[in-house]
């Protein structure tokens, strides 16, 4: 049935519209309606199954002879204990509330396979050595230059330049020279292991550990470069003809060459 207000479809058996509730009574007897609400019944309940009496088999003693409390063999306080030992670790200690301190660990080598790099050459360590004798050359003749002009200053004043003068200036410029040179290989080679004419040839210095470079090594190897040239540059030539491409400075100081 519709609402005639809201045409809301609604039971027959109603007498107000659920929606908006207009009262239908009147719509109803016009229409000629007169369901009534259904009642339902309950359902009928199912009959109880009589209960069969319980078969006596005999098996009833037997089960409660055989799962007795009193079957049951318990083992006694002192074996479960023992079997405990045995059979179970004892509980851990107490967590003691003291900060643990951690292991120290011996910090490893930059270059823990220095043995196994591949190593600078003997052609590749010459030209990077030459671009150092270059820059060497114009550090050398700049403090030269200023060395030599401040003896001969000194001299004109004393009356012209003796040849004590020039002797001395000469003197002065030998070892500044040899300091400078001295200075740039322990500076460059103590402080990241390369010169910059290995920089640009990207070669390094290593110890043979595989640690880097100290200023202490570095002046050991600039000991050995003195003693390679006194040996007419044999130390030198070492580096073409051994395993490791190691010079006479290399085997004082301890050292490799290695490749980036």
């Amino acid at each position: 049935m519709l609402c005639p207000k809201c045409s809301f479809t609604t039971f027959d058996y109603a007498d107000s519209c659920k929606k908006c509730g207009y009262d239908l009574k009147a719509h109803k007897e016009s229409k000629g309606i007169s369901a009534s609400k259904p009642v339902s019944r309950p359902a009928p309940k199912p009959e109880k199954k009589k209960e069969e009496a319980p078969i006596d088999t005999g098996l009833s003693e037997l089960s409660e002879t055989a799962f007795s409390a009193q079957s049951i063999d318990e083992p006694p306080e002192q074996t479960a204990e023992a079997s405990f030992d045995q059979g179970f670790s004892p509980p851990p200690p107490p967590i003691s509330d003291e900060p643990v301190s951690e292991p120290a660990y011996e910090s490893l080598p930059a270059y823990p396979d220095a043995e196994s790099l591949p190593k600078g050459g003997f052609w590749i360590r010459f030209v990077a050595a030459f671009v150092d004798g270059i820059i060497m050359v114009i550090v050398q003749s700049i403090f030269g230059f200023f060395v030599g002009m401040g003896v001969g200053m000194g001299s004109i004043m004393r009356g012209g330049i003796s040849d004590e003068g020039q002797l001395l200036s000469w003197i002065i410029a030998f070892f500044v020279n040899i300091l400078i040179g001295m200075a740039y290989h322990i500076f460059f080679v103590g402080w990241r292991g390369q010169t910059p004419g290995k920089m640009a040839l990207k070669l390094k210095i290593i110890q043979t550990n595989g640690e880097e470079m100290t200023y202490g090594k570095a002046f050991l190897r600039w000991v050995g470069y003195s003693i390679s040239g006194l040996t007419l540059g044999i130390g030198y030539l070492m580096v073409a003809f051994t395993k490791q491409k190691q010079g006479l400075h290399d085997k004082i100081a301890g050292t490799y060459v290695i490749r980036l």
